[in-house]
């Protein structure tokens, strides 16, 4: 259990800073969704409330079994960042021809 809450948060970690890196690949249910969240933050001020600080922590993000596996096998091994995160490039990103 703890190796797939290690995955997990190291694969939210590679999609936090893509996100910062590349935020033209944002999807856009997520631009959306943090849309309705300030229009629910700023209607909650008016009245005097506050929306609950857990709603900004973005969606929880599904992750493949497979790519949660990969992690946890990089772990164990002791697999360095750079070769893990290339090996997993190589398996999802398509090569345009």
């Amino acid at each position: 259990m703890r190796l797939t809450a290690m995955g997990y948060n190291l694969m939210r970690v590679f999609e936090e800073v893509s996100k910062i890196q590349q935020p033209e690949l944002i999807h856009p249910s997520d631009k959306k969704y943090n849309k309705a969240l300030e229009k629910r933050q700023k209607l909650t001020q008016k009245r005097g409330c506050f929306v609950n600080p857990l709603f900004f922590q973005e969606r929880i993000t599904r992750i493949s079994s497979y790519t949660i596996r990969a992690v946890q096998n990089a772990i164990l091994t002791g697999t360095s960042l750079q070769s893990f995160m290339r090996s997993l490039v190589t398996r999802f990103v398509l090569r345009v021809e």
